[in-house]
């Protein structure tokens, strides 16, 4: 798990990967029911998701990740 500054915040969690995600790329996730609403998930034992891959993110204006760089 990140924080809001691009840094580790401690923790883990383990969940399906429903987008190909590659290993070191952002993520976003989703867990418990919501888990369960795509179609490689639907009806099964999940309570966390991959849904998406970052691509950048921004607070306040401030560009805090962009994928493929480092320091941003």
């Amino acid at each position: 798990l990140w924080g809001h500054d691009n840094k580790p915040s401690g923790g883990s969690v383990v969940a399906v990967d429903a987008v190909g995600a590659g290993v070191g790329e952002m993520v976003l996730f989703a867990s418990g029911s919501s888990a369960r609403q795509t179609e490689r998930t639907d009806q099964k034992p999940v309570d966390a998701v991959v849904m998406a891959i970052v691509d950048s993110w921004e607070i306040e204006g401030e560009e805090k990740y962009r994928k493929g760089e480092t320091g941003a």
